[in-house]
């Protein structure tokens, strides 16, 4: 499927949610992908799955096609895990996020692990641009143009 590009910081878009400056008509958004990543902020996995639901009980994601979540950044300056806690930081907010999606949207294609946004190692992706994903093949495409 193929869709334009929506969303960006999952802090960040529950401020704009929690400010009233987002589209009330999820129809806005349908055939849509939405792009989610987390901050250096290292928010537990709970708390993007309350945020992903807030998406979804505002019918958000029942309008998009496909969702890709960012690979989760799990250091700072102050804070340096253990391999371990870091491969379990994802883990869980992987799983956090495929359950969240689809308890809204079970025909959503979830792509987890995407090395975008607050991550080293960074793919530039198009927000607002549009993004193929194919569940089958395990393939995203970026349209840049």
């Amino acid at each position: 499927m193929t869709g334009r590009t929506w969303g960006g910081c999952a802090e960040v878009v529950q401020w704009i949610l929690t400010a009233g400056r987002f589209p009330t008509d999820p129809s806005l958004l349908a055939g849509g992908v939405l792009l989610l990543e987390t901050s250096e902020e290292l928010i537990p996995a709970r708390e993007l799955g309350w945020i992903i639901r807030a998406l979804g009980e505002r019918g958000l994601l029942a309008a998009v096609d496909a969702v890709l979540v960012a690979r989760p950044p799990t250091s700072s300056f102050a804070v340096q895990p253990t391999p371990q806690e870091r491969t379990a930081r994802r883990a869980a907010q992987r799983d956090e996020a495929i359950e969240t999606v689809q308890r809204y949207n079970p025909d959503a294609v979830v792509v987890v692990g995407v090395p975008f946004g607050h991550t080293r190692l960074q793919w530039i992706v198009p927000y607002g641009g549009e993004v193929t994903v194919d569940g089958a093949t395990k393939t995203l495409w970026a349209d840049y143009s």
